[in-house]
């Protein structure tokens, strides 16, 4: 039961997240206000880290080997082109439809554990997922004619690439936290798996905004409160995700975790006053049905 109750916290502090980062969009380019979710998580990781541990010598034992490292790299870079595919997939105009196909991530996850870390998964854990990712899809749509005019377009393969980045970056950091030897719990694992993914790609997206956008860092100090929060959320998020991801499966940890996209529909019409379409109370319904049938293969 602990894997469900870290996994609803993460997505809890995603949504969250997201919603100080659009926020923050207003004022910074999108790329900037990606960036606040790993440099200002970083601080938090890295005061969590020193403070657990102890000692700096830990940080030798993580480098010294050499498949956490190799996983940790990748899935820290698959998750950063993600991040830009995502980015370039906004410009088109009809991007809903792509967004929409990238929440197949899940389902890619399934498939990529299955060849790169052997995990295998019953029928109905399958086929849970399957309905689930289609609730969450249904859900994102709010234009069914604009979905299926536009579904053999270029964004729908930008929306599934998306996807495929996104699933890579989960497995890998799944693979990096379970390869981690000498540690003694799997809290350790995620922690050191955070800090270090979190130190690679701050320094890469660091390099890149002072390459093209030099500008950004003075906004980015400008908006340094929202951005501590922001860097709190996604702290708070990815660490419950790299948790999780050392107690189960990822591709159930991401599933459940697409409960986000729920989370996000409170926000919209409680706070926002919008009234739910049919398509959302019916992904709402094919959604919850996905996660009932998962839960009933995992729950321990």
């Amino acid at each position: 039961m602990n894997w469900i109750i870290v996994t609803i916290f993460g997505a809890f502090f995603q949504n969250l997240r997201s919603s100080l980062q659009k926020k923050l969009n207003k004022d910074l380019s999108t790329v900037a206000s990606t960036y606040v979710r790993f440099v200002f998580a970083l601080p938090f990781a890295s005061l969590l880290f020193f403070i657990y541990f102890k000692n700096f010598e830990i940080v030798n034992e993580v480098l010294s080997q050499a498949n956490f490292l190799y996983y940790v790299i990748l899935a820290s870079v698959f998750q950063i082109i993600f991040t830009f595919v995502l980015l370039y997939l906004f410009k088109f105009s009809n991007f809903v439809v792509g967004t929409s196909l990238s929440k197949t991530e899940v389902i890619q996850v399934a498939i990529f554990e299955y060849f790169i870390l052997k995990d295998k998964l019953n029928i109905l854990g399958i086929t849970g997922i399957i309905i689930a990712t289609l609730g969450v899809i249904i859900m994102t749509i709010k234009d069914l004619k604009l979905f299926f005019d536009n579904f053999f377009s270029k964004t729908t393969l930008i929306g599934l690439i998306s996807g495929l980045f996104l699933g890579l970056s989960v497995v890998y950091f799944r693979a990096a936290a379970l390869s981690l030897e000498n540690f003694s719990s799997n809290f350790e694992k995620a922690l050191s798996t955070l800090f270090l993914g979190l130190v690679i790609q701050t320094f890469i997206i660091t390099i890149y905004l002072l390459i093209f956008e030099r500008s950004e860092f003075k906004k980015l100090y400008n908006n340094k409160l929202e951005s501590c929060l922001a860097g709190f959320a996604g702290f708070m998020a990815t660490m419950s995700w790299f948790y999780a991801f050392t107690l189960m499966q990822a591709s159930f940890i991401r599933a459940l975790g697409q409960i986000e996209i729920f989370f996000s529909y409170l926000s919209s019409k409680y706070l926002f006053k919008e009234k739910p379409t049919f398509s959302e109370i019916l992904g709402i319904i094919i959604f919850v049905s996905g996660v009932i049938l998962m839960l009933i293969t995992k729950v321990d």
